[in-house]
């Protein structure tokens, strides 16, 4: 009984954290947090994930008290039963089943450079703070005429090289109202007559406007899926590491490390631990909260991915490891 409740905790989880991973990676600009399904999906998969560790937990107890009423039993003394036995936490003991084992890691490195780039995809869609409350009050993108500029200078970067340009602008809309775009950056020295784009609530004027040359407003207004940006090249990227650490070490531990892998309860209590910590890292990101302190991109370029990349390594190693 313990042992399916393992396994088809092990398929639901699988299912949720996969279906999570790929709405989040495909999120359009336009979605608007707070991201609840997917926070959804994402707790369930943990929570599936931890069951699966109890059940394991709780086979091993059965096994071990199974094992010490047997003992007590004996009265043989044979030869065969007076060595000792190998204790193993394998469930099942007999291994007959190789190409299951990686079809079953299959399924996880296909899963596990997609969960990887989800940092990026939400870093893409999030924008900050001003461009989540526009979003929220049903942003658009306009064109609008500068009509004056307040305090605008030059943005320098290390070297001394003027990257952009920063200050207020006052707008006028199509619709001839009048607007501020507090914190202005373009491109250019903007001047009165010229024309930029503004993302901006039309009901919401007290937000005012939001002009970032340099943040591809454009894209926080797209609806429906998009897979552009950085998160292919993020893909790609972790999907290399994982083919050349993850899956080389698993293959080289090989199909009965693996499987015996499986079913070690303190393994397999570290998956849901690291991750429930990586949930609740991007958690912010989902429900709205925003990330402070840059912790969005650090997980987008590495953090999190080198996470989840020494957890696998590590765990099939010491599958690696106990098998020589």
């Amino acid at each position: 009984m313990l042992i399916w409740v393992a396994r088809i905790c092990a398929v639901g989880a699988w299912a949720a954290l996969a279906t999570a991973s790929v709405r989040a990676f495909a999120l359009g600009g336009g979605a608007v947090q707070p991201l609840t399904g997917l926070l959804a999906l994402g707790w369930t998969g943990v929570g599936l994930l931890w069951i699966r560790a109890l059940a394991l937990w709780a086979g091993k107890a059965v096994r071990v008290r199974q094992r010490a009423r047997a003992w007590k039993r004996r009265v043989s003394l044979a030869k065969e039963d007076a060595r000792p036995r190998r204790c193993t936490d394998r469930v099942p003991e007999d291994f007959s089943a190789a190409p299951w084992v990686f079809v079953r890691q299959a399924a996880v490195w296909i899963l596990l450079p997609l969960v990887m780039a989800v940092p990026g995809a939400l870093d893409e869609m999030d924008g900050g703070e001003a461009v989540r409350e526009l979003k929220s009050a049903g942003a658009a993108i306009v064109t609008a005429t500068v009509v004056e500029t307040v305090d605008f200078e030059e943005a320098e970067d290390a070297d001394g090289n003027v990257t952009h340009y920063h200050g207020d602008l006052v707008l006028v809309l199509p619709d001839g109202r009048r607007i501020t775009a507090w914190g202005a950056d373009t491109r250019e020295e903007p001047k009165p007559d010229d024309r930029v784009q503004a993302l901006w609530a039309p009901s919401a004027p007290q937000l005012g406007a939001l002009v970032k040359e340099t943040l591809h407003l454009e894209r926080h207004v797209e609806k429906g899926w998009t897979v552009g940006g950085q998160r292919i090249f993020l893909l790609c990227f972790f999907a290399v590491f994982c083919a050349a650490f993850v899956v080389v070490a698993a293959l080289v531990t090989g199909a009965e490390g693996l499987h015996d892998l499986a079913w070690r309860p303190l393994a397999q209590t570290v998956l849901p631990a690291v991750a429930t910590l990586l949930l609740l890292w991007i958690r912010p990101a989902l429900t709205g909260a925003g990330m402070t302190n840059g912790a969005l991109e650090s997980a987008a370029y590495g953090g999190f991915a080198i996470v989840l990349l020494l957890q696998y390594l590590g765990l099939t190693l010491r599958a690696f490891a106990r098998a020589i």
